[in-house]
């Protein structure tokens, strides 16, 4: 009899798990009332078998709005660390849902929360040139300067990818244009590095520290100079 019972509970939970796992097809899917049903019965807050994220993780990165606010007003939460420590939050960042970031932010998405790399919704945001949503982040209390495990900054990603608007918007909010990295390396050493007269012209305007050395013991000018950019070593000189 205690083999029959563990054999059928065994079953039960085999079908419970399989059955909650629906709720991310539908999710994918986009069919609102479907997951509106399974949530009469399933944990809003569950984790996904394959990857270990939440529906509304999961929701969030659809860009779908409905989607989302359903899952919050059903009590979706929406500071659930995860394994990879992702966000809903973050995850629209990336994406560019503008709308989703919202909404989140509204509901008291932690702006700070960082991934497993250190990165927070604003590093991903800047990373992609979502200046709107850099903004919006911002504008609810985003640490500016950020450091993620690589010591980079928001700014420093966005100068290094030759986002001159984004860059000049956080510098207006602050940020440190001398930032140094696990390299030593600056903003400005990006620039040089990528031989982008562009961003090195705009960035001379704010008077960067020309005198810091990275790990290799080598200015910004030094590093133009080994990469024979003529126009920049002009401007650094």
């Amino acid at each position: 009899m205690k083999t029959k019972s563990l054999l059928i509970a065994f079953a039960l939970f085999t079908f419970s798990s399989a059955y909650s796992q629906k709720i991310f097809k539908a999710i994918s899917d986009e069919d609102i009332e479907k997951v509106g049903k399974l949530l009469e019965k399933e944990d809003v807050n569950q984790l996904s078998k394959e990857y270990q994220i939440t529906p509304l993780y999961a929701a969030a990165g659809t860009g779908n709005v409905k989607l989302v606010e359903l899952l919050i007003s059903k009590g979706a939460d929406i500071n659930k660390p995860l394994k990879t420590t992702a966000s809903p939050l973050n995850k629209a960042s990336q994406e560019g849902f503008t709308k989703v970031v919202e909404i989140l932010l509204k509901n008291n998405a932690n702006p700070n929360y960082k991934d497993v790399n250190g990165w927070t919704a604003l590093r991903f945001a800047v990373r992609n040139n979502k200046i709107d949503i850099v903004k919006l982040l911002v504008e609810h209390k985003a640490e500016v300067d950020v450091k993620a495990n690589d010591k980079a900054t928001p700014f420093a990603s966005s100068i290094g990818k030759g986002y001159i608007n984004i860059s000049e918007y956080l510098i207006s909010r602050g940020a440190n244009i001398n930032n140094v990295d696990k390299d030593n390396d600056t903003p400005l050493m990006y620039c040089v590095q990528n031989g982008d007269l562009a961003t090195v012209k705009f960035l001379l305007q704010y008077k960067p520290d020309l005198t810091i050395k990275n790990n290799s013991g080598k200015t910004a000018l030094d590093i133009a100079k080994e990469k024979n950019h003529t126009e920049i070593i002009k401007l650094l000189q």
